[in-house]
């Protein structure tokens, strides 16, 4: 009697170690004029890396990588017509979130390093809306 209740506990413990995989690491941030909050995001190198950018503002926003080693890179909810600028037409990572929208930005960095984030909405880098992505 005692192995049919421990038997369930002892499976579930089993499973939950051997679900196998990594891990993704889930980060809110929210955008507003002119700011990224939390403006610094520390995640693993290797480890998948998911983002959810919610944008508090009036206007729209973006949050852009320029160079960023990173593979699996997919957007859900990212704006199409987003006005970006035409100095940072390239990005690794980039998705664009209209006023009161939320948008998720998936990726895996691949190596370790400090990556500077910024918003490409002409005039909203020049404001100050910079962060940092670091990678350990």
């Amino acid at each position: 009697m005692a192995i049919k209740k421990v038997f369930p506990v002892f499976l579930a413990v089993l499973l939950s170690a051997c679900a196998g995989g990594q891990s993704v690491s889930k980060v809110t941030v929210t955008m507003s004029e002119f700011a990224f909050e939390p403006a610094s995001i520390t995640v693993a190198a290797g480890q998948p890396v998911e983002i959810t950018l919610i944008n508090d503002g009036a206007i729209e926003h973006d949050f852009a990588i320029e160079v960023i080693p990173a593979e699996d890179v997919s957007t859900e909810g990212s704006m199409s017509g987003h006005d970006m600028s035409d100095q940072h037409a390239e990005f690794d990572l980039h998705t664009a979130t209209g006023p009161g929208e939320t948008s998720v930005l998936r990726f895996t960095p691949t190596q370790p390093g400090t990556y500077k984030i910024i918003c490409s909405v002409p005039g909203h880098l020049d404001a100050g809306m910079t962060g940092e992505l670091i990678v350990k």
